[in-house]
């Protein structure tokens, strides 16, 4: 055990963030959909993916020992239930034991197990293996490899680095989890920021040089996000944050599939709890009812055949569908009124409501805004499933030499939503880095024995508030071996805690006579991979991706073979005069021509061989011709 002897402050800001000559993508991961932004001069251009849409579902399935990622693994998850992911996000840097996964995995229609508290999703067979197990970072890595595909593609160019958004409720090792999944997608994360920072970011593009107070509501698919800003044009500053965890769309979604559920087991007296493939089409319809819900007083579900030739048709109204998730409005109350408590502001010092996140579509949820903040504009025009993106490309930008030439740069002041200190004698908390203090930053103090003649100490580093570390959270622990050994009260240990550009805690103990030392990033702990686990898992995603592209590229010659053969048969001859005959055999021909230039070139992934495909069928079917 440790006491303190007395403090020194020292306080070190921590040296400027690298400026990349590189291109920086920005993108958000979401829960239920992500998307790919890149900021090109003063604007900033949504990629699209191969299908033209600018956002992709978070889902990856397993068929044929191929993986599907997006639209594609979303309309065959009914017919897949147990080999399509989804909400993986949830469980992004969590250990397998923790509530929210447990309570998670219950809405979960594949399968989770553990190593070693570790999460892993388990298939029957993947090619010679049975069982095979995945980890969530791998599975997240194969939606993030798309979206960095998707912009390689578009920009012409291999794409190594990103901003990447998080919920600000993040710990440090959720965080780290992320920075992991980019490296197994191939990315160097430059930095990451909250997600509600990044929307407001996002906003603030249109904004005057007065300084005004903001309160940004980001409510998604996974997670309710809030955040209290200074904003300016030449700065944006944190003053509290809020977090609703395992409260999102999702979640209106699974009350729904329970309210169906139990319709269908009063009326038929079948109860289809157990059947998959039942309960996946019942959430892809409960969230279609959700989202008519936002705009219409009804929505109306018809699922033909759902179970042992049963046909469910059903209706709901909005009155109903708030009555359903009255507990999930009350959170939501609950978690405006601890960030707007915690700004310690005046509810008239707070010029605008930015909501952002589709969920801030439902309206209940903009009601219970409006009632709250009586005396601020509320902002609902800049809703977008791509906002947060969008904010995160305008940041990216900053931090290349081209961005660094901009007028429009703006300093950003992230602040710690927690206090981070260390376990003293009598189970006190010592705080070294108080919450909303400003970071990247380094702060230190001097400890000493409790008992004579130690030769080692523990280091067990807490974040709270409560001057008892029984109230707090432990997240981390150490020693530190081959200290001065004599009276208590003579030995002087230096602790540093210091927090990098992503809020990222590394603590530093060392003694100052014997200069022996030991340290912890508290994100690296026992359940993260090991750089070698890293490693493979990056062999194995870029495996995954070269077969992809074979695949895409076989897909593509194939199509183009069979357009060819049937465009030269007599049938289809006779539709077409020759200048529609002629155009026809040089679309073929010209994308045959592409595909050979382009087969080997490593900047066109597989989305670029799908968006070959795609542009040829819409080409093909504007002429009206069946190939």
């Amino acid at each position: 055990m440790i006491q303190v002897f007395f403090a020194i402050f020292l306080t070190i800001t921590l040296a400027n963030q690298e400026i990349q000559d590189d291109p920086i993508i920005g993108i958000d991961l979401g829960t239920t959909y992500s998307s790919v932004c890149f900021q090109n001069n003063y604007n900033v251009e949504i990629i699209a993916n191969e299908k033209g849409f600018k956002t992709t579902p978070t889902v990856v399935a397993l068929s044929n020992d191929e993986f599907i990622v997006g639209q594609d693994a979303q309309e065959q998850a009914i017919i897949n239930p147990n080999n399509t992911f989804y909400d993986i996000k949830r469980l992004t840097g969590r250990q397998y034991y923790h509530p929210n996964v447990r309570k998670t995995q219950k809405n979960l229609l594949y399968t989770l197990t553990e190593q070693n508290n570790r999460i892993y999703i388990e298939v029957p067979k993947y090619k010679d293996e049975s069982p095979k197990l995945f980890s969530i970072d791998q599975i997240q890595a194969i939606v993030l490899t798309k979206l960095k595909n998707q912009a390689s593609s578009y920009l012409g160019q291999t794409i190594k680095n990103v901003v990447m958004t998080v919920p600000i409720g993040y710990d440090d090792s959720q965080k780290q989890a992320t920075i992991d999944i980019a490296k197994i997608a191939g990315l160097n994360v430059v930095q990451i920021i909250s997600e509600p920072k990044a929307a407001a970011i996002a906003y603030k593009k249109d904004i005057e040089e007065r300084e005004k107070i903001i309160f940004v509501f980001d409510f998604g698919g996974g997670t309710l996000d809030i955040t209290v800003l200074k904003i300016k044009k030449s700065y944006i500053e944190d003053i509290s944050h809020g977090s609703g965890n395992n409260l999102g769309g999702e979640d209106f979604d699974f009350n729904l599939v329970k309210y169906f559920i139990e319709q269908i087991k009063e009326s038929t007296n079948i109860d289809i709890m157990d059947n998959k493939n039942a309960i996946q089409a019942l959430k892809i319809e409960a969230q279609k009812a959700k989202e008519i819900l936002s705009s219409q007083k009804i929505a109306f579900i018809k699922i033909k055949n759902l179970i042992q030739g049963y046909d469910f048709n059903h209706s709901i109204t909005r009155e109903k569908f708030e009555d359903l998730n009255d507990n999930l409005f009350e959170r939501t109350l609950l978690t405006i009124q601890s960030a707007y408590d915690e700004s310690n502001l005046q509810k008239d010092e707070i010029a605008e409501v930015i909501l952002a996140g589709g969920s801030s579509r439902i309206p209940k949820v903009q009601q219970i805004i409006e009632n709250f903040f009586t005396y601020s504009k509320i902002i609902k025009d800049q809703i977008s499933d791509e906002l947060v993106c969008v904010g995160a490309a305008i940041y990216a930008n900053q931090l290349t030499k081209k961005g660094q030439e901009s007028t429009n740069r703006f300093v950003e002041i992230s602040k710690t939503p927690i206090s981070f200190g260390l376990e003293v004698e009598g189970r006190l908390m010592s705080i070294i880095i108080p919450k909303l203090s400003k970071y990247p930053l380094s702060l230190s103090k001097l400890y000493t024995t409790a008992q004579d003649y130690q030769s080692k100490v523990l280091i067990s580093i807490f974040q709270g508030e409560n001057k008892s570390v029984i109230q707090n959270t432990q997240i981390g622990e150490f020693e530190l071996i081959g200290i001065q050994v004599a009276k208590k009260w003579i030995p002087q240990i230096e602790v540093t805690f210091s927090i990098d550009f992503n809020g990222i805690l590394k603590v530093t103990a060392v003694d100052l006579e014997t200069k022996r030392s030991n340290n912890q990033i508290i994100a690296k702990n026992l359940l993260r991979p090991t750089d070698e686990e890293i490693q493979k898992q990056i062999k194995d995603n870029e495996d995954i991706e070269k077969e992809e592209k074979l695949k895409s590229i076989e897909n593509l010659k194939i199509y183009q073979n069979i357009s060819l053969k049937n465009l030269q048969t007599s049938k289809i001859k006779d539709l077409l005069n020759q200048i529609e005959y002629d155009f026809m055999i040089s679309l073929i021909t010209s994308s045959t021509h592409w595909v050979t230039m382009n087969e080997h070139n490593t900047n066109i992934k597989k989305e670029g061989f799908e968006k070959e495909l795609e542009n040829l069928k819409n080409e093909i079917k504007k002429r009206k011709v069946d190939l």
